[in-house]
């Protein structure tokens, strides 16, 4: 039997879907093997949660200081722990682990803001020996990686524009009021929580890094316009955002939590000097190609033309896969990552340098949105 990696849970408790999701990909492959954690902040809850779980209660700890400094001392201490709490304590928690060698696996954004995001990001390349890996789960989509390979290729030439969307309703069709906002919304009320800007942490630093990721751009300054859900209710809902590039190609994202009626629509469209593509999260399994020359293909995942989709994709082509496979991509490869230090392998999980990436475009993009003008994204 291969060896599993012991891995500890900070955050996903009950009713936490994220933390479903996690659990489920880190076990996919049976890479990995869940044995502490700290799940809720009410100690009742935490523990009846970690019985259920399989995590024993000697294992079961009261918050994540705890875990970390009694775990280094158990010769079965835990190699990984996965991180998904909010925002604004994901630096806090990454380096306390990442200091006392243990790698780390954080759910999104990389911080709650820039200044956490460059002192955790210092914290990582002063370890070398950590992996650290940020589940940025649309980039293990297998025709997201297809796009990408096919962008490297030049098959649409130079890009001259990027397009990405992404949509959400948080009010799940009820009124809000400042009455009710609190109980809707919760902790993405609180700033120490969510950090510098709700909707761009919370679905913004998807979008930021799936252009990024897929054309292989950084932007050089971006302008950005960003509202709030009322003047009571003090939090960031909407952000429309232009971005400039390095190759002077151009960028433009809508990013929102109050699209009525919207349901999780991630979309990007790339277009170059040879032709398109586009990609759709609801639909994920087709990348559609057009060529200026020729006519617009709709690419099937891990057939013919997208042979490259094979390496990440979990059953056969004609047959729908998606977010959890994507999420599982993610836990294996940081997991072959940990345990194969010495073999050379062009990993392509997300990690600390995608982390600060997207923090850099936060950041400017709520400096644009205050100042209303164009802002460099921090070099």
């Amino acid at each position: 039997m291969k060896k599993r990696l012991k891995l500890g849970i900070i955050g996903g408790g009950p009713g936490s879907w994220i933390g479903h999701v996690h659990r489920i990909a880190s076990r996919f492959d049976d890479e990995f093997e869940i044995v502490a954690g700290v799940f809720s902040r009410n100690l009742k809850i935490n523990q009846k949660f970690a019985t259920k779980i399989g995590v024993s209660k000697d294992r079961c700890y009261k918050n994540f200081k705890e875990l970390c400094l009694k775990e280094i001392k158990r010769k079965d201490s835990i190699d990984v722990v996965s991180v998904m709490t909010p925002p604004g304590s994901h630096q806090e928690i990454s380096e306390l682990f990442i200091k006392n060698k243990i790698h780390v696996i954080s759910d999104k954004p990389f911080a709650g803001n820039l200044l956490q995001a460059k002192k955790l990001y210092k914290t990582i390349k002063k370890n070398k020996k950590i992996v650290y890996g940020l589940t940025h789960n649309y980039s293990a989509y297998p025709m997201v990686r297809q796009a990408k390979k096919i962008i490297k290729d030049k098959k649409i030439g130079n890009i001259e524009y990027i397009n990405v969307e992404y949509v959400q309703d948080w009010t799940n069709g009820k009124k809000i009021t400042y009455n009710n906002a609190k109980k809707i919304f919760k902790w993405k009320l609180e700033s120490k929580y969510a950090g510098i800007s709700t909707v761009l942490n919370e679905i913004g630093s998807h979008a930021f890094h799936l252009a990024c990721y897929i054309t292989g751009l950084k932007g050089q300054e971006l302008f950005s316009q960003i509202t709030q859900y009322s003047k009571k209710i003090k939090f960031d809902t909407n952000a429309q955002v232009f971005v400039n590039y390095e190759n002077n190609a151009r960028g433009l994202f809508w990013i929102s939590t109050n699209a009525k009626g919207g349901i999780h629509g991630l979309k990007i469209r790339v277009f170059g000097t040879k032709g398109s593509l586009e990609w759709t999260q609801n639909d994920p399994n087709y990348l559609i190609y057009s060529n200026t020359n020729g006519a617009t293909k709709k690419l099937d995942r891990a057939y013919n033309e997208s042979s490259y989709s094979k390496k990440f994709s979990r059953i056969k082509f004609g047959h729908p896969e998606g977010y959890l496979s994507a999420f599982s991509n993610l836990y294996r490869e940081i997991s072959h990552k940990i345990k194969n230090k010495k073999i050379y392998r062009n990993y392509l999980y997300p990690n600390e340098d995608d982390g600060l990436l997207t923090a850099k475009y936060i950041d400017a993009c709520v400096k644009s949105s205050k100042n209303k003008k164009w802002v460099k994204i921090n070099a």
